[in-house]
């Protein structure tokens, strides 16, 4: 499923205009989470200028330090640099996460010449480790010397079970925004699930920035769930140079389309994912009731693995909407799966056939479209089938 994705990926590496301005990135190996890890394992990407700093963090009681960190960061509105680790989250692990958080921000703003609290810290991987600082500090001037205008090694090197680095850029006019993401499992919404970076060059203020980031991630990242855990890191911060003039409706409108992508791109990635699936309730009373609908459909386990065998199995779909706390009448309940009518009326449609909803099941991408009622209220969520891989991988994910 990522190869859709390879054509933006490529697009951007072939283009260098494609780079906002002010941005250089660099990667290294450091053996984050051991010494015999040989992938990319520590970005860094910094700007010439300061840049006009947004962020939303994980609403997870359990935060990670980077995030502890990041939330004051954001709120103070500017920054220099981000630095980004995979292999250890430095969640679960004190004041001396803490502590290990600052002094990786203190290496880089030394050979930077900024600030420390202008070094935004981000970290994934395994909770309840503490940093190998001792690996960490000594190579951060090696990677501030390996700063380039090529982007792909920092998506790389943030990845943990992802199969591909997730980049993606739009243009407004001269101004240009690239977006990078990793995640691929301990994905469920209520923030920014996983960690995102999003760049731009377009001259947008610290409040505007907040706005256009709030408001998108409330439909985009959101809006996806692999398998219902939400992280103790998920953190997407935004970051402008503010070096070009845009225009503001056509920025906001790519930076929504960045953050989707993006979005998509996680999903399609999902741990062990044969199936990228589309849940679209309409009818609920409310937006809300329409997501709450939606989540419980997309997060029930019984519902991903019928979709991952094809099984025609509707009555998973309805249940979950019969369970999902939000008042529906069961007369109103219709469900079409890729155009087909499965329910009506809450009861099965009179031309389904267990052979035609198994055929449509077999698609890759599937589409279930749920109506609850005459409402206004509706909501879309992208999320995946559950295989045996999933648990395979999970299953073996410390050691």
């Amino acid at each position: 499923m990522p190869v859709r994705f390879g054509q933006e990926i490529q697009a951007v590496l072939r283009s260098r205009d494609m780079i906002p301005r002010g941005f250089s990135f660099s990667a290294i190996n450091v053996g984050i989470k051991s010494p015999a890890y040989t992938k990319l394992d520590l970005g860094l990407v910094a700007c010439t200028t300061d840049v006009a700093l947004s962020g939303v963090f994980t609403r997870n009681l359990v935060k990670a330090a980077p995030v502890l960190i990041g939330m004051e960061q954001v709120k103070r509105g500017s920054a220099r640099a981000v630095i980004a680790n995979a292999g250890n989250a430095n969640a679960c692990t004190g004041s001396i996460g803490v502590s290990d958080a600052r002094a990786m921000m203190e290496a880089v703003a030394r050979e930077l010449k900024v600030s420390p609290d202008e070094v935004v810290p981000m970290s994934t991987g395994t909770i309840g480790v503490h940093l190998p600082t001792e690996r960490i500090i000594p190579e951060i001037p090696r990677l501030v010397k390996g700063l380039s205008q090529d982007p792909e090694p920092f998506a790389r090197s943030i990845m943990t079970t992802d199969t591909f680095p997730k980049m993606v850029h739009r243009r407004v006019g001269e101004a240009c925004i690239l977006g990078f993401a990793k995640g691929a499992g301990m994905i469920a919404p209520n923030m920014a699930t996983t960690l995102a970076v999003v760049l731009t060059d377009a001259v947008v203020d610290k409040q505007d920035l907040d706005n256009i980031i709030k408001n998108s991630v409330g439909h985009t990242f959101n809006a996806i769930t692999v398998d219902g855990d939400m992280s103790t890191n998920d953190t997407l911060v935004a970051c402008s140079s503010g070096l070009v003039e845009a225009d503001p409706s056509e920025f906001r409108y790519a930076m929504d389309e960045v953050i989707a992508g993006l979005a998509r791109m996680i999903v399609q990635d999902g741990e062990g994912a044969t199936k990228f699936v589309t849940v679209k309730v309409d009818g609920a009373g409310s937006d809300r009731d329409a997501k709450v609908i939606a989540m419980a459909v997309a997060n029930s386990l019984l519902v991903k693995t019928a979709i991952f065998g094809a099984d025609p199995n509707w009555g998973r779909i309805v249940s979950a909407v019969g369970y999902a706390g939000v008042k529906v009448d069961p007369r109103e309940i219709a469900v079409r799966i890729q155009g087909l009518d499965v329910v009506e009326g809450g009861i099965q449609a009179r031309s389904f056939t267990d052979s035609s909803l198994h055929d449509a099941l077999t698609n890759k991408e599937i589409a279930i479209d749920i109506t609850v009622g005459a409402g206004q209220g509706r909501f879309m969520v992208w999320t995946t089938d559950l295989s045996h891989k999933y648990v395979e991988i999970n299953a073996q994910y410390r050691t």
